[in-house]
Order: structure tokens, then C-alpha cells, then sequence
């Protein structure tokens, strides 16, 4: 007797069936957790100091966006990398997101950036304390000649901003604020342009004060915002945004850094 075939109609409704009790069993593609690489910045304490008991800005923003959105982790943030290395990655699609840069042209080539502010910086000047000098402008720093060098740190947004003004004898040969702060103290520079929170921090951290003081001028001021690799689907950097923008209603990011600012 030949063997019965099954009906083809009733064969591909039991397939639908199956196939249907199958995704039901894995859930949407979408419902696992958004892990996002990242990296801390090194050399710069008051966004990443991984040693203290608090950890800096950027890792308790971390935390907060995690908090907020239960979906939402971040992997690498103890992992130390240098500046340059981070833009490179980000650009190149090794890592996902990053807290926090200023938004210049150059990066925005490279990389994008998430419009919610993460908190805002500003620019002075650190001299020795026994230098009496008194500069209200990069212009005044023109006049007073050649022999008055600016430190920078290399590979920051300070140094593309200075090394577009012109007539100012820049020097941006380290990118370690530690390094530049002795520089400073050994006259070899008369200025070390910088942000105002992270210098009283260094200051702070390595007892300099009565070693070295801030100009009261304030140079300019900049916000810094998550940048995020041009490899990261939009519904990600969706995510980001709306967990950002969380924080930022609920005046929490503020809250982040004028508790930085206090210490």
C-alpha cells in the first residue's frame, strides 16, 4: 500500500504554527538589553578618576542612564584609553558612545554627537602663583611677546582652538595634565590654558595650592555632549538620547556636576 502524503495546505499551516510558537519562545530581536562600548578618558580625573571613591562625572552619569533605562548598559567604562585613541575608535566603530566631548568641526566629521548637553565647561588660564601678571584676553597674552608660552594639552579641543589663533606661542608636546602642571612650576611655560573645574581638581589632588593660581578671567565656555559612532543603528542612539534626555528634565546631570564642582 503507498504511503499517505500529507495534505501540502495542512503541512504549511502546521510550519506557520511552529515557526510562530518559536519567536513567541525567542521574543523580539529588540528586547535584549543595549550594551554599549565605551572607555574611560585618561588623564582627565574629573571625568573618569576609576581610583577615588567617586569615580568622576562621566561614570556617574553612566550609572545614572542605566538607572533610568533598565534596557540600557554600558561595557569598557574602567578601561582606561587616551583621548586620541577614543576619537579613533569611535570614529572606526570599536566603541559605541562616549561621555563627553566638546563638539568641534573636526569631530563632527569622524563622529556624531547626541544633542542633550552633559554639562558645561569653562576655560581659564593657571600661572605660577608668584607671577603677578594680569591678562584679561588671548590678545593681551599677544602683547606681552613671543616668550610667553601657552601649555595646552595635546590632542584636546584647547589645543585646535589655540593653534587657530594666531600670533600665540603654543605648546602641546603633552597631553598629561600632571606633566604640564610641573611644566608650569619649572617656567617652561608662563600659562596652562585648561578647564576651570578639572584645574581646581589637579590643583587640589596634587597640592599645589599656594604653588599655583588661577587667572579669574574665564576664556570661553563649552558644552560637552555624548558622542556616538557613525556605526550605531539610529534606534540605539535613540535609546541614548531618550534616557539622556531623561536626566536632563529631571535636572539630574546638573546635579552631577555642581557636585563636582563643590568638591
Amino acid at each position: 500500500m503507498p504511503p499517505s502524503w500529507p495534505d501540502p495546505a495542512r503541512l504549511a499551516a502546521r510550519c506557520r504554527v511552529a515557526l510562530a510558537a518559536l519567536v513567541c519562545l525567542a521574543g523580539p530581536a529588540h528586547a535584549g538589553p543595549l550594551v554599549l562600548r565605551t572607555a574611560a578618558q585618561d588623564n582627565n580625573t574629573l571625568k573618569y578618576e576609576l581610583r577615588a571613591k567617586r569615580k568622576g562625572i562621566c561614570v556617574d552619569v553612566i550609572k545614572a542612564l542605566e538607572r533610568t533605562d533598565p534596557a540600557l548598559h554600558f561595557s569598557g567604562w574602567t578601561q582606561p584609553m587616551s583621548l586620541p585613541r577614543i576619537e579613533s575608535a569611535l570614529a572606526e566603530g570599536q566603541l559605541d558612545a562616549f561621555c563627553a566631548l566638546i563638539r568641534t568641526s573636526a569631530r563632527e566629521a569622524r563622529f556624531g554627537f547626541i544633542d542633550i548637553p552633559v554639562y558645561t565647561v569653562r576655560h581659564t588660564i593657571a600661572v605660577r602663583a608668584d607671577d603677578q601678571v594680569v591678562v584679561n584676553s588671548l590678545d593681551d597674552i599677544r602683547k606681552l611677546g613671543p616668550d610667553n608660552v601657552i601649555i595646552v594639552s595635546k590632542g584636546t579641543a584647547h589645543e585646535s582652538k589655540l593653534q587657530h589663533e594666531k600670533g600665540l606661542r603654543v605648546d602641546a608636546t603633552s597631553r598629561d595634565t600632571d606633566v604640564n602642571l610641573r611644566k608650569l612650576l619649572n617656567k617652561r611655560g608662563r600659562f596652562y590654558y585648561h578647564t576651570e573645574s578639572a584645574l581646581r581638581r589637579y590643583i587640589a589632588d596634587e597640592q599645589l595650592k599656594g604653588m599655583i593660581r588661577l587667572l579669574p578671567t574665564v576664556f570661553s565656555e563649552e558644552t560637552l555632549y555624548f558622542a556616538v559612532s557613525p556605526s550605531l543603528p539610529p534606534p540605539a542612539t535613540e535609546q541614548l538620547r531618550q534616557a539622556l534626555r531623561k536626566l536632563a528634565e529631571r535636572g539630574e546631570l546638573q546635579k552631577i556636576y555642581a557636585s563636582y564642582k563643590e568638591d
